[in-house]
């Protein structure tokens, strides 16, 4: 399945921001002001912070995706892509499924106000599955950060729109509102917050899909062969490509097929750590001293 990720307008979008912020915001508590006092958090950096790490966690979950209207976790270099690129380059990829992250606001943006809460958009015309995905991630999302559930929406967005999209199913997320202080400097500007959002958009997105949700630090607990969970495999040609990096090595295809070439992969694996010298064993199955190896990243 293929999931586009889209990062709602552009880093100059104009009054796409909050309104100026009464103190300095540091997105990663490391310290360094990310915005300061009497500036704007940006929209579309919020929202990048959130596409970008939806975009890890689905491709951790084996999902195939798309980015439209960013190209990496560098937001500043984004111009507003038009809704029509965006569109075309969904519908072109042949997405399955597709989001789009935002953030609600009300007013005239110039002052905060006590509009609050997350949300979801579905087209009001050409919704296909839309309502069942949105209610599936709105499910997730109101089990973090304690929030008003504004519950699902329709109207007729461009980035809702699954005729023109050619997807079965696409939401408009509304993860808080930047026009309420408190959402926009604990929610909209924190990057702990930005990567709750993608865990639970993904959880929604496996709970639609019937896809296992595979957490961060997830490891296999038993011997990974041919026999196992796409997931478990997937894990191990990770973790080889990860290993065996140089060295003239073939990145092996996360396709979750213990072939051949995954089976060679673990023989050189073994051998750069001294394992398996008399060569009885085929490579065909990896077991837990194998896992805890690669979980350590281990490379002889």
């Amino acid at each position: 399945m293929k999931i586009a990720v889209d990062a709602g307008h552009g880093y100059n979008t104009a009054g796409k921001r909050t309104p100026p912020v009464p103190t300095d915001v540091d997105f990663n508590k490391d310290g360094k002001a990310d915005v300061k006092k009497g500036d704007s958090i940006r929209e579309h950096v919020a929202a990048v912070g959130v596409a970008y790490n939806l975009i890890k966690e689905l491709k951790r979950c084996g999902f195939e995706t798309v980015m439209t209207g960013f190209k990496d976790d560098n937001p500043k270099d984004d111009a507003d892509t038009p809704l029509t690129e965006r569109q075309a380059a969904i519908r072109e990829a042949k997405c399955d499924y597709s989001v789009s992250i935002h953030y609600n606001a009300y007013g005239d943006g110039n002052a905060f106000n006590s509009a609050e809460g997350v949300g979801i958009y579905i087209h009001n015309t050409y919704s296909g599955k839309s309502d069942k995905l949105a209610k599936s991630v709105l499910k997730y999302l109101v089990q973090g950060t304690k929030q008003t559930n504004r519950g699902i929406s329709k109207m007729a967005l461009a980035m809702c729109n699954c005729k023109t999209l050619g997807t079965k199913a696409s939401i408009l997320a509304e993860l808080c509102f930047m026009t309420n202080e408190k959402e926009a400097l604990q929610m909209m500007g924190s990057s702990a917050y930005w990567k709750e959002s993608a865990q639970e958009i993904c959880k929604g997105i496996c709970d639609y899909t019937g896809v296992k949700y595979v957490p961060e630090a997830y490891t296999p607990t038993k011997t990974i062969s041919k026999k196992s969970s796409v997931t478990d495999i997937k894990w191990l040609q990770e973790k080889l490509n990860s290993v065996l990096a140089g060295e003239s090595f073939i990145p092996l295809a996360l396709d979750g097929n213990y072939g051949n070439r995954t089976r060679i992969a673990v023989l050189i694996y073994w051998e750069k750590l001294g394992w398996n010298q008399t060569g009885k064993d085929t490579g065909f199955s990896a077991g837990s001293n194998t896992i805890t190896a690669l979980s350590k990243g281990r490379k002889k």
